[in-house]
């Protein structure tokens, strides 16, 4: 009697390479924005001193001000709005 072993590990979540990334772009929102060339370049620099991408770098920045500041209570800059 000969005993027929299905392919080990788990079975593929997608389809092929373009499904896997078509879902991926789905999942992830990207946001470009410009900005001063000197806060890019410190921007480089953090991400440089901790080994890190400037991606990764935006996401801490981002989630930092997101948690500490009441953004629609306190305005971009304070209380006066834009300076």
């Amino acid at each position: 009697m000969s005993i027929v072993r299905a392919a080990a590990g788990r079975p593929p979540v997608h389809a092929d390479a373009a499904a896997r990334v078509r879902a991926r772009r789905a999942s992830k929102a990207r946001i470009d924005y410009s900005d001063d060339p000197k806060i890019a370049q410190t921007i480089a620099e953090i991400a440089d001193q901790l080994g890190c991408s400037r991606n990764e770098v935006m996401q801490s920045l981002t989630r930092f001000a997101l948690t500490n500041r009441n953004w629609k209570q306190v305005g971009l800059y304070g209380s006066k709005g834009l300076q």
